[in-house]
């Protein structure tokens, strides 16, 4: 009965702390969306468009680390890719046609536990200011 009391213990805590990576990839997705909805100013027009919101690829290793509570050795690390690309959305407007410069934005945290992959990845929209 002991042997099985530890099984289920084990389990529980593996089940804890993969809910807590979850929870933690989602976190750090969620602020690099927060800093890219709130970067100002975001001006196409004098070309004004800051870092965060540059058209392209960017990776960021070692977001967030997880350390064992017990052994202090380092669990897990993860990695977030964010891509940045132009919507191409135009609108016609009194016969000219204009661009909406819209720009999306596709965040993803990566990271293994256990010898499993899991990714966690977030999407938003942004128009330049004016």
């Amino acid at each position: 009965m002991g042997a099985g009391a530890y099984v289920g213990f084990n389990s529980l805590n593996t089940y804890a702390v993969s809910s807590r990576l979850y929870s933690e990839a989602q976190t750090a997705a969620q602020n690099q969306i927060d800093l890219i909805l709130s970067v100002e100013p975001f001006d196409v027009t004098n070309n004004n468009i800051p870092s965060a919101l540059a058209l392209g690829t960017t990776t960021t290793p070692n977001i967030f680390i997880y350390e064992d509570p017990v052994s202090g050795s380092v669990v897990v690390t993860g990695t977030m890719t964010t891509t940045i690309t132009d919507t191409g959305s135009t609108m016609n407007f009194a016969g000219t046609t204009a661009n909406l410069n819209i720009r999306r934005a596709t965040v993803t945290v990566s990271y293994t536990y256990r010898n499993t992959n899991y990714s966690v990845s977030m999407d938003t929209m942004r128009t330049a200011d004016r």
